[in-house]
């Protein structure tokens, strides 16, 4: 996704994804993986394991203002299987999406959908992760403001 103002990579990785923000001279990456994921040090601006929810801002540089909302849910089942198939109808018109293979084929798929609205003067990114073995999901909201 590339504007006047900004670009951005969105990516999907096993266990989250990855997002890029190039904004005048300013790099920043956001990436939710794995626990056990490790990042390089240098740079890191916040580094901590997602618990229930987490929400977070930071100005870097006077020129880019970042606002994060983290969630884990655990789901009933049955709602766990609606939420899944609201995400399978999203991921068609999603920025991003990937569907993962199933631990077994009884099993539903795991899902990471990701979505972008950008405007001149920002950029929202949600993006939601579903994880079938433990009818949890994560889901992410970012707004970079320039």
């Amino acid at each position: 996704m590339e504007t006047d103002d900004f670009s951005a990579m969105l990516r999907i990785c096993e266990a989250g994804h990855v997002i890029e923000l190039r904004h005048s001279g300013t790099v920043i990456t956001e990436v939710v993986g794995a626990v056990e994921q490790e990042l390089p040090q240098r740079g890191l601006c916040v580094g901590e394991p997602l618990a229930s929810c987490r929400d977070r801002s930071l100005s870097l540089d006077g020129n880019l203002t970042v606002h994060t909302s983290a969630h884990v849910e655990r789901l009933d089942p049955e709602v766990f299987t609606e939420i899944q198939t609201e995400l399978q109808m999203d991921a068609r018109r999603a920025a991003v999406a990937c569907e993962f293979p199933a631990a077994h084929r009884m099993q539903t798929a795991p899902l990471s959908v990701i979505q972008a609205d950008a405007n001149g003067r920002s950029l929202a990114v949600h993006a939601f992760h579903t994880f079938p073995e433990n009818a949890a999901v994560v889901r992410t909201q970012t707004l970079y403001e320039f």
